[in-house]
Protein backbone atom coordinates (compact mmCIF):
# COMPACT_ATOMS: atom_id res chain seq x y z
CA UNK A 1 0.00 0.00 0.00
CA UNK A 2 1.60 3.55 -1.47
CA UNK A 3 1.66 6.26 1.69
CA UNK A 4 -1.15 8.26 -0.49
CA UNK A 5 -3.26 5.05 -0.20
CA UNK A 6 -2.73 4.49 3.35
CA UNK A 7 -4.02 8.39 4.07
CA UNK A 8 -6.98 7.63 2.09
CA UNK A 9 -7.73 5.03 3.93
CA UNK A 10 -7.08 6.92 7.36
CA UNK A 11 -9.09 9.53 6.20
CA UNK A 12 -12.24 6.92 5.16
CA UNK A 13 -11.33 5.37 8.76
CA UNK A 14 -11.63 8.61 10.76
CA UNK A 15 -14.69 9.35 8.71
CA UNK A 16 -16.30 5.78 10.02
CA UNK A 17 -15.28 6.94 13.21
CA UNK A 18 -17.16 9.84 13.13
CA UNK A 19 -20.42 8.06 12.28
CA UNK A 20 -20.56 4.89 14.22
CA UNK A 21 -18.58 5.87 17.60
CA UNK A 22 -18.20 7.76 20.50
CA UNK A 23 -17.51 11.56 20.57
CA UNK A 24 -15.74 13.58 17.71
CA UNK A 25 -11.77 13.28 18.40
CA UNK A 26 -10.52 16.86 19.74
CA UNK A 27 -9.08 18.62 16.74
CA UNK A 28 -6.09 21.15 16.69
CA UNK A 29 -8.10 24.38 16.43
CA UNK A 30 -10.76 22.84 18.92
CA UNK A 31 -8.08 21.91 21.12
CA UNK A 32 -6.93 25.36 21.93
CA UNK A 33 -10.21 26.80 22.49
CA UNK A 34 -9.92 23.85 25.39
CA UNK A 35 -6.89 25.23 26.54
CA UNK A 36 -5.29 21.83 24.94
CA UNK A 37 -1.96 21.48 22.14
CA UNK A 38 -2.50 18.93 20.65
CA UNK A 39 0.85 18.74 18.73
CA UNK A 40 0.35 15.62 17.37
CA UNK A 41 -1.74 17.18 14.73
CA UNK A 42 -0.04 19.17 13.28
CA UNK A 43 3.77 18.16 13.87
CA UNK A 44 5.73 16.86 12.29
CA UNK A 45 4.57 19.87 9.87
CA UNK A 46 2.79 17.56 6.58
CA UNK A 47 4.05 17.14 3.21
CA UNK A 48 3.53 15.51 0.40
CA UNK A 49 4.75 12.05 -0.11
CA UNK A 50 7.98 11.95 -1.68
CA UNK A 51 6.38 8.99 -4.35
CA UNK A 52 3.53 11.41 -4.60
CA UNK A 53 5.70 14.82 -5.78
CA UNK A 54 6.62 13.54 -9.30
CA UNK A 55 2.97 12.93 -10.26
CA UNK A 56 1.44 16.12 -8.47
CA UNK A 57 4.13 18.19 -10.36
CA UNK A 58 3.28 16.67 -13.70
CA UNK A 59 -0.43 17.57 -13.50
CA UNK A 60 0.24 20.81 -11.82
CA UNK A 61 2.46 21.64 -15.14
CA UNK A 62 -0.32 20.44 -17.27
CA UNK A 63 -2.80 22.32 -15.37
CA UNK A 64 -0.73 25.26 -15.79
CA UNK A 65 -0.42 24.86 -19.19
CA UNK A 66 -3.90 24.76 -19.90
CA UNK A 67 -5.32 26.78 -17.82
CA UNK A 68 -2.90 29.60 -19.60
CA UNK A 69 -4.15 28.62 -22.87
CA UNK A 70 -7.80 28.44 -22.17
CA UNK A 71 -8.98 29.98 -18.78
CA UNK A 72 -10.38 33.65 -19.03
CA UNK A 73 -11.08 35.02 -15.85
CA UNK A 74 -12.56 38.33 -17.11
CA UNK A 75 -14.94 36.87 -19.58
CA UNK A 76 -16.29 34.23 -17.27
CA UNK A 77 -16.77 36.99 -14.48
CA UNK A 78 -18.46 38.94 -17.79
CA UNK A 79 -20.68 35.99 -19.17
CA UNK A 80 -21.24 34.47 -15.27
CA UNK A 81 -20.60 31.47 -16.84
CA UNK A 82 -17.78 29.01 -16.80
CA UNK A 83 -17.39 27.54 -20.63
CA UNK A 84 -18.03 23.59 -21.28
CA UNK A 85 -14.54 23.44 -23.08
CA UNK A 86 -12.88 24.19 -19.41
CA UNK A 87 -14.83 21.86 -17.55
CA UNK A 88 -13.80 19.76 -19.79
CA UNK A 89 -10.26 20.40 -20.08
CA UNK A 90 -10.12 20.10 -16.51
CA UNK A 91 -12.14 16.52 -16.43
CA UNK A 92 -9.28 15.56 -19.17
CA UNK A 93 -6.33 16.88 -16.64
CA UNK A 94 -7.79 14.98 -13.79
CA UNK A 95 -8.70 17.64 -12.04
CA UNK A 96 -12.14 16.81 -11.22
CA UNK A 97 -11.46 13.16 -9.69
CA UNK A 98 -8.11 14.35 -8.24
CA UNK A 99 -8.74 12.37 -5.05
CA UNK A 100 -10.79 9.56 -6.02
CA UNK A 101 -9.33 6.45 -6.48
CA UNK A 102 -7.74 4.95 -9.78
CA UNK A 103 -9.90 2.24 -10.16
CA UNK A 104 -12.68 4.55 -10.81
CA UNK A 105 -10.65 6.69 -13.20
CA UNK A 106 -9.41 9.21 -10.55
CA UNK A 107 -6.14 10.03 -10.21
CA UNK A 108 -5.78 9.22 -6.64
CA UNK A 109 -4.08 12.08 -4.70
CA UNK A 110 -4.03 12.86 -1.38
CA UNK A 111 -5.81 15.52 0.28
CA UNK A 112 -2.92 18.11 0.43
CA UNK A 113 -2.32 17.30 -3.09
CA UNK A 114 -5.67 18.44 -4.05
CA UNK A 115 -5.19 21.85 -1.67
CA UNK A 116 -2.22 22.65 -4.42
CA UNK A 117 -4.43 22.01 -7.39
CA UNK A 118 -7.08 24.00 -5.97
CA UNK A 119 -4.66 27.19 -4.79
CA UNK A 120 -3.07 27.20 -8.44
CA UNK A 121 -7.03 27.35 -9.75
CA UNK A 122 -7.87 29.89 -7.18
CA UNK A 123 -4.93 31.69 -7.77
CA UNK A 124 -6.41 32.57 -11.18
CA UNK A 125 -10.36 32.32 -10.88
CA UNK A 126 -12.07 32.73 -8.12
CA UNK A 127 -15.45 31.41 -9.56
CA UNK A 128 -13.14 28.30 -11.41
CA UNK A 129 -12.16 27.17 -8.06
CA UNK A 130 -14.85 27.31 -6.83
CA UNK A 131 -16.83 25.14 -9.27
CA UNK A 132 -14.02 22.91 -8.87
CA UNK A 133 -14.52 22.98 -4.77
CA UNK A 134 -17.99 22.33 -5.09
CA UNK A 135 -18.13 19.23 -7.73
CA UNK A 136 -15.19 17.69 -6.23
CA UNK A 137 -14.70 18.70 -2.41
CA UNK A 138 -18.33 18.44 -1.83
CA UNK A 139 -20.30 17.20 -4.76
CA UNK A 140 -18.45 14.04 -4.69
CA UNK A 141 -16.66 13.42 -1.17
CA UNK A 142 -19.56 11.95 0.66
CA UNK A 143 -20.08 9.32 -2.74
CA UNK A 144 -15.53 8.91 -1.74
CA UNK A 145 -15.97 8.58 2.42
CA UNK A 146 -19.11 6.87 2.79
CA UNK A 147 -20.67 5.00 -0.36
CA UNK A 148 -20.96 1.30 -1.08
CA UNK A 149 -19.02 -0.33 -3.40
CA UNK A 150 -22.02 -0.66 -5.97
CA UNK A 151 -22.63 3.12 -5.60
CA UNK A 152 -18.92 4.30 -6.79
CA UNK A 153 -18.81 1.87 -9.30
CA UNK A 154 -22.13 3.67 -10.74
CA UNK A 155 -21.96 7.01 -10.33
CA UNK A 156 -18.08 7.66 -10.01
CA UNK A 157 -16.75 6.69 -13.20
CA UNK A 158 -18.76 9.49 -14.93
CA UNK A 159 -18.16 12.06 -12.19
CA UNK A 160 -14.04 11.62 -12.21
CA UNK A 161 -13.88 12.94 -15.63
CA UNK A 162 -16.56 15.72 -15.19
CA UNK A 163 -18.82 14.29 -17.97
CA UNK A 164 -21.30 14.19 -14.97
CA UNK A 165 -20.98 17.25 -12.02
CA UNK A 166 -21.73 16.85 -8.88
CA UNK A 167 -23.37 19.13 -6.25
CA UNK A 168 -23.81 18.98 -2.19
CA UNK A 169 -27.52 20.06 -1.44
CA UNK A 170 -27.73 21.45 2.75
CA UNK A 171 -28.60 24.99 2.48
CA UNK A 172 -32.31 25.60 3.60
CA UNK A 173 -34.12 28.66 3.64
CA UNK A 174 -34.19 27.93 7.27
CA UNK A 175 -30.75 25.92 7.52
CA UNK A 176 -27.55 26.94 6.10
CA UNK A 177 -24.60 27.54 9.30
CA UNK A 178 -27.08 25.84 11.55
CA UNK A 179 -27.06 22.41 9.64
CA UNK A 180 -28.80 20.78 11.93
CA UNK A 181 -32.18 22.47 11.13
CA UNK A 182 -32.65 20.71 7.43
CA UNK A 183 -36.45 21.22 6.89
CA UNK A 184 -36.68 18.90 3.92
CA UNK A 185 -38.49 15.66 4.64
CA UNK A 186 -37.80 11.90 3.23
CA UNK A 187 -40.75 9.61 3.85
CA UNK A 188 -40.50 5.89 3.45
CA UNK A 189 -42.75 4.56 1.22
CA UNK A 190 -44.77 1.26 2.72
CA UNK A 191 -43.15 -1.37 1.14
CA UNK A 192 -39.45 0.08 2.14
CA UNK A 193 -38.90 0.24 -1.79
CA UNK A 194 -37.94 4.37 -2.00
CA UNK A 195 -38.42 7.44 -0.08
CA UNK A 196 -40.67 10.16 -1.29
CA UNK A 197 -38.51 13.45 -0.85
CA UNK A 198 -40.41 17.11 0.03
CA UNK A 199 -39.06 20.90 0.74
CA UNK A 200 -36.68 23.36 -1.20
CA UNK A 201 -33.05 23.98 -0.96
CA UNK A 202 -31.11 26.99 -2.03
CA UNK A 203 -27.76 28.74 -2.73
CA UNK A 204 -26.29 25.38 -4.12
CA UNK A 205 -23.98 25.63 -6.51
CA UNK A 206 -23.51 23.41 -9.83
CA UNK A 207 -27.71 22.34 -8.78
CA UNK A 208 -28.31 23.49 -11.84
CA UNK A 209 -25.55 22.20 -14.16
CA UNK A 210 -24.93 18.41 -11.81
CA UNK A 211 -26.11 15.38 -12.83
CA UNK A 212 -25.62 14.21 -9.18
CA UNK A 213 -27.17 15.90 -5.77
CA UNK A 214 -26.11 14.78 -2.44
CA UNK A 215 -29.28 16.13 -0.49
CA UNK A 216 -29.79 15.94 3.07
CA UNK A 217 -33.32 15.33 4.14
CA UNK A 218 -35.37 14.28 7.54
CA UNK A 219 -36.20 10.43 7.88
CA UNK A 220 -38.25 9.00 10.77
CA UNK A 221 -36.06 6.89 12.96
CA UNK A 222 -37.39 3.58 13.15
CA UNK A 223 -39.05 2.37 16.25
CA UNK A 224 -39.48 5.89 17.86
CA UNK A 225 -42.59 7.61 16.61
CA UNK A 226 -42.19 11.21 16.04
CA UNK A 227 -38.45 11.51 16.05
CA UNK A 228 -36.43 11.70 12.93
CA UNK A 229 -32.87 12.16 11.71
CA UNK A 230 -30.77 13.55 8.65
CA UNK A 231 -29.72 10.93 6.29
CA UNK A 232 -28.17 12.01 2.74
CA UNK A 233 -29.34 11.15 -0.28
CA UNK A 234 -28.20 10.58 -4.08
CA UNK A 235 -30.93 12.43 -6.28
CA UNK A 236 -30.57 13.07 -10.11
CA UNK A 237 -32.33 16.04 -11.83
CA UNK A 238 -34.47 13.51 -13.92
CA UNK A 239 -36.59 12.17 -11.43
CA UNK A 240 -39.75 13.39 -11.52
CA UNK A 241 -41.28 16.19 -9.09
CA UNK A 242 -37.68 17.44 -9.33
CA UNK A 243 -38.18 21.59 -10.24
CA UNK A 244 -35.13 23.96 -10.68
CA UNK A 245 -36.66 27.28 -9.12
CA UNK A 246 -33.85 29.50 -9.81
CA UNK A 247 -31.20 28.13 -11.89
CA UNK A 248 -28.42 30.84 -11.60
CA UNK A 249 -29.28 32.87 -8.47
CA UNK A 250 -27.87 36.84 -9.39
CA UNK A 251 -24.69 37.22 -7.18
CA UNK A 252 -21.85 40.42 -6.51
CA UNK A 253 -18.96 37.71 -7.19
CA UNK A 254 -17.78 34.66 -8.39
CA UNK A 255 -20.37 35.71 -10.98
CA UNK A 256 -19.56 32.26 -12.94
CA UNK A 257 -20.23 29.79 -10.79
CA UNK A 258 -23.90 28.69 -11.17
CA UNK A 259 -25.72 28.90 -7.47
CA UNK A 260 -29.18 27.63 -7.71
CA UNK A 261 -32.76 27.03 -6.22
CA UNK A 262 -34.38 23.93 -6.52
CA UNK A 263 -37.46 22.16 -4.85
CA UNK A 264 -38.60 18.03 -4.31
CA UNK A 265 -42.08 17.78 -5.02
CA UNK A 266 -42.95 13.99 -3.82
CA UNK A 267 -39.89 12.71 -5.66
CA UNK A 268 -39.28 9.03 -5.26
CA UNK A 269 -35.89 8.00 -4.72
CA UNK A 270 -34.90 4.52 -3.86
CA UNK A 271 -33.56 3.40 -0.43
CA UNK A 272 -30.34 2.01 -2.59
CA UNK A 273 -29.09 6.30 -3.02
CA UNK A 274 -28.79 6.36 0.83
CA UNK A 275 -25.61 7.62 1.44
CA UNK A 276 -23.88 6.34 4.83
CA UNK A 277 -26.00 5.02 7.68
CA UNK A 278 -29.91 6.30 7.68
CA UNK A 279 -30.37 8.87 9.68
CA UNK A 280 -26.66 9.88 9.85
CA UNK A 281 -26.79 12.57 7.23
CA UNK A 282 -25.40 15.49 9.73
CA UNK A 283 -22.37 13.66 10.72
CA UNK A 284 -21.83 12.86 6.85
CA UNK A 285 -22.42 16.47 6.08
CA UNK A 286 -20.19 17.78 8.78
CA UNK A 287 -17.75 15.37 7.50
CA UNK A 288 -17.82 16.63 4.04
CA UNK A 289 -17.69 20.20 5.02
CA UNK A 290 -14.84 19.82 6.59
CA UNK A 291 -12.73 18.14 3.17
CA UNK A 292 -14.44 21.49 1.43
CA UNK A 293 -12.74 24.08 4.06
CA UNK A 294 -9.65 22.56 3.93
CA UNK A 295 -9.29 23.19 -0.15
CA UNK A 296 -11.92 26.34 -0.22
CA UNK A 297 -8.84 27.43 2.05
CA UNK A 298 -6.61 26.79 -0.71
CA UNK A 299 -8.39 28.55 -3.47
CA UNK A 300 -8.48 31.69 -1.36
CA UNK A 301 -4.88 31.73 -0.65
CA UNK A 302 -4.18 31.09 -4.42
CA UNK A 303 -6.64 34.60 -4.79
CA UNK A 304 -4.44 36.02 -1.65
CA UNK A 305 -0.77 35.10 -3.76
CA UNK A 306 -2.25 36.54 -6.68
CA UNK A 307 -2.83 40.17 -4.83
CA UNK A 308 0.22 40.43 -3.15
CA UNK A 309 1.90 39.50 -6.40
CA UNK A 310 0.18 42.60 -8.78
CA UNK A 311 -0.10 44.87 -5.13
CA UNK A 312 3.95 44.57 -5.19
CA UNK A 313 4.33 44.73 -9.12
CA UNK A 314 2.38 48.23 -8.83
CA UNK A 315 4.43 49.81 -6.31
CA UNK A 316 7.60 48.06 -7.86
CA UNK A 317 6.54 50.25 -11.24
CA UNK A 318 5.98 53.33 -9.33
CA UNK A 319 3.86 54.52 -12.24
CA UNK A 320 2.24 57.56 -10.80
CA UNK A 321 6.02 58.55 -9.54
CA UNK A 322 4.31 59.98 -6.45
CA UNK A 323 6.33 59.12 -2.81
CA UNK A 324 4.79 56.81 -0.37
CA UNK A 325 5.21 58.29 2.89
CA UNK A 326 5.13 55.63 6.04
CA UNK A 327 3.77 56.45 9.23
CA UNK A 328 5.41 54.47 12.44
Amino acid sequence: MTETEAQRQKEIQQAEELLFTGPQALGFVKGLFQGHFVSDWVMPYPRIAAAEQPEIDQTLGELRKFLDEHLDPAEIDRQADIPRDVIDGLGRVGVLGATAPKEVGGRGFSQMANCKILEEIGSRCASTSVFVNAHHSIGIRALLLFGTTEQKQKWLPKLVTGEWLGAFALTEPEAGSDAANVQMTATPSEDGSHYILNGEKRYITNAAIGQVLTVMARTPVPGKPGKDAITAFLVTPDMPGFEMLEARMPKMGIRGTVTSRFALQNVKVPKENILGPLGKGLKVALTVLDFGRTTFGACCTGGAKTCLKLAVAIRESNSTKRSVTFIS
